[in-house]
């Protein structure tokens, strides 16, 4: 197995010192493999295009991606966590994520058995870390940590229903607006930032009034049922959704209350979804926040340049991205590029940092990036 490269911190307070870059396994030449603990669903769904991502980049670097699918159920996720760590030879990379904050047990037992483990999307609580540990101090070999700005998401979104109520009612500057918000869940650190966010909002944007809070498990169907549980009770004038799965399902409700979404209810979701950039073009959202979804392939550049040599905890370990949105403005150029998600036109070496000149520089995970990296 891999030997973790500089890491100055110690597990019990004494300071352990790895040199070198990596030892290979006895035998023939093989590529490094990476397990990848996936939350989620790996045939349809957000984390499905994490997944897309992740194995383009993986393929480009010359890694073998060895996934393990959770489908949204934490017990699942902890069943997997074990399977990674009865892999024979054991892998020499972990991905994994804090839904449900259940990374910390993952993170603690790789950490036992000196695999290095990276973070993605969901980082741990700072309950957990003052718990568990941070990395590269008491959990030296947790490499990094990449998340994506989901407070700014978070408000980002609100503020779009403002502004679209604005436009559609230009004469009610002082227009009470009636917002329904459906989280993800209580618990992902990414659903709570982007909560977050949006409490920023509510202050920022008085007029915009959160009727209810309700949590719809990134689910559609819970969506539709919340959306059409809350209709018949009070006034409905946007819905601010934790991502496009419930932006769909709240306007399924909408219309089908005999409602227009984009003119009666305005609502705005996140996720860069196929289908939410259709509803963006329908005018039925405000937008799509997103790009988190190619933390998948982000994550890899990074294990890539660890792998190469690059110090990835003397320069974070935590490590942030912007999120972008998708409006009508700009949805035609993006359909344009990736509209057929062919993430293989990307050249994702041209974001990594190995090679380059005191490996000084930062990465560059955004949009323009993404633009510049691909081929025609």
């Amino acid at each position: 197995m891999k030997v973790l490269r500089t890491i100055c911190r110690l597990v019990i307070g004494a300071c352990l010192s790895f040199t070198g870059s990596h030892a290979v396994l006895a035998g023939p030449e093989h590529a490094p493999r990476v397990a990848f603990i996936n939350p989620g669903y790996g045939d349809h769904g957000f984390w499905k295009d994490v997944s897309d991502t992740m194995h383009v980049a993986a393929s480009q670097f010359g890694f073998e991606i060895v996934e393990f699918d959770s489908n949204r159920q934490w017990p699942l996720m902890a069943e997997n966590a074990n399977r990674v760590f009865a892999m024979n030879p054991p892998p020499d990379y972990i991905i994994a994520s804090n839904e449900h904050q259940q990374g910390g047990r993952i993170l603690i037992e790789a950490n036992a058995r000196q695999i290095p483990i990276f973070m993605l999307l969901n980082d741990l609580t700072d309950e957990q870390k003052n718990r568990l540990g941070r990395a590269g101090t008491n959990l030296p070999f947790w490499i990094a940590t990449l998340t994506p700005d989901n407070k700014k998401a978070g408000f980002d979104i609100a503020r779009s229903l403002v502004q679209a109520d604005e436009k559609l009612h230009p004469d009610q500057p002082d227009r009470e607006i009636c917002l329904l918000s459906l989280a993800g869940d209580w618990n992902t650190p990414a659903s709570l930032d982007r909560l977050a966010g949006l409490d920023v909002a509510l202050a920022e944007y008085p007029k915009l009034v959160e009727k209810r809070r309700l949590v719809a498990n990134w689910s559609y169907d819970e969506a539709y049922k919340r959306t059409a549980g809350w209709l018949p009770e009070g006034c409905l004038d946007a819905v601010w959704a934790a991502n496009d799965d419930i932006a769909r399902g709240a306007i399924a409700a909408i219309e089908n209350a005999g409602k227009v979404a984009g003119k009666d209810v305005v609502v705005g979701g996140l996720n860069w979804s196929a289908e939410g950039l259709k509803l963006v073009k329908e005018g039925k959202m405000t937008m799509t926040h997103g790009g988190h979804f190619l933390a998948g392939a982000w994550i890899m550049v990074m294990v890539n340049d660890f792998h190469n040599g690059v110090d990835l905890q003397g320069r974070g370990p935590n490590y942030s991205f912007p999120m972008q949105a998708i409006t009508r403005d700009n949805v035609d150029r993006f359909e344009k590029k990736f509209g057929k998600r062919n993430w293989d036109k990307v050249d994702f070496s041209q974001f990594s940092l190995a090679g380059k000149s005191g490996q000084k520089g930062t990465y560059h995970f955004d949009l323009e990036h993404l633009f510049i990296a691909t081929k025609n």
